[in-house]
């Protein structure tokens, strides 16, 4: 860009001191290339800003850029604080302890409690609509989980938001269908796809310490697409074996019924002078610590079919986060 800025300084002096028609249309050639790049550059400030709204306000300004680089100034660390309460400032023991740390958080925690286990997954509901979870991807399914990503988030590793889908899926709408049955067929999605690009978020508190950091995983759209649809076609049946006092997750439920739920059963309680009392469980990192094994067993025990099962460990077999 700054080339181009040089270029077209020089090009102004020249077309101004000879009037030649073809300095004149070089100059105008060199000055809307510079606008388009300016406008891709603000783009993805509008992006690293966070900034949804602009849309509604008018073209990008020194605004937005400031903004991008306040919230890129609360991502750097100066400096953290270890668990044995020393403080690291170099940025090679930085990077060591935060590899370190998530690296113990995220490490698998199996432990073999088959026997002690098995009645818990005995008796259950069983899923009834295996047909449909195993049908062929279709394009249909696939318009769909695009239209309901957002657009304005950051990109995977490949870079292509879901604005840039929404916008040429006339053209690689095909071929992305055609990529995804493969890889379904195959078990294996294609390496972009399995990688994720992992940015530290800052929560309330102190910034020294890693657990104040919520760590998100940058996806790829197609990676996104394929999830949403497998998403979209559990939740159509979770209804059938989550039971009715679970509102989470399953279509149709609010978390307003739970707590008609919860004021109901203490007030019955109260009536008939039972004591009883209520357990709130917060679970560190709850999501990311569900056993892989685990969830498969869990899909089996609740009637899952085999083929599904294998659709969505597709999602999980040899990804990576860098």
């Amino acid at each position: 860009m700054r080339e181009l800025e040089i270029g077209i300084v020089d090009m102004q002096s020249l077309a101004e001191s000879t009037g030649n028609r073809g300095h004149i249309e070089e100059l105008t050639a060199k000055k809307t290339a510079l606008s388009s790049l300016l406008g891709v550059k603000a783009q993805g400030a509008l992006v690293r800003s966070r900034f949804m709204n602009a849309m509604h306000m008018d073209a990008p300004s020194h605004y937005f850029f400031s903004l991008e680089r306040r919230n890129g100034q609360r991502k750097i660390f100066h400096s953290l604080c270890t668990e044995n309460g020393t403080t690291v400032y170099e940025h090679d023991e930085i990077r060591r302890y935060a590899a370190a740390f998530y690296k113990g958080l995220y490490a698998s925690e199996v432990v073999s409690h088959t026997e002690s286990a098995q009645p818990f997954f005995e008796g259950l509901p069983q899923v009834q609509a295996n047909k449909v979870l195993e049908e062929v991807l279709s394009m249909e399914e696939l318009k769909e989980a695009l239209q309901s990503l957002k657009v304005g988030k950051a990109p995977g590793i490949d870079g292509l938001p879901a604005d840039f889908f929404k916008s040429f899926w006339p053209v690689i709408g095909e071929d992305l269908l055609d990529v995804l049955k493969d890889s379904l067929a195959t078990g294996c999605l294609p390496l972009s796809c399995r990688r994720a690009v992992v940015t530290l978020l800052p929560k309330k508190g102190d910034l020294q310490q890693l657990k104040n950091w919520r760590p998100v995983s940058l996806l790829c759209t197609d990676y996104k697409l394929l999830s949403k649809v497998l998403a979209t076609r559990l939740g159509r049946v979770l209804a059938e074996v989550i039971h009715v006092d679970q509102s989470y997750c399953v279509p149709g439920r609010l978390i307003t019924d739970n707590v008609m739920l919860i004021r109901d059963f203490l007030e019955v309680s109260g009536s008939l002078e039972i004591e009883t009392g209520l357990i709130s469980i917060d679970q560190e990192k709850a999501f990311d610590r569900v056993e892989h094994q685990y969830l498969w067993r869990t899909l089996q025990a609740f009637g899952f079919s085999p083929g599904f099962i294998a659709m969505i460990q597709v999602l999980y077999r040899d990804i990576e986060s860098m």
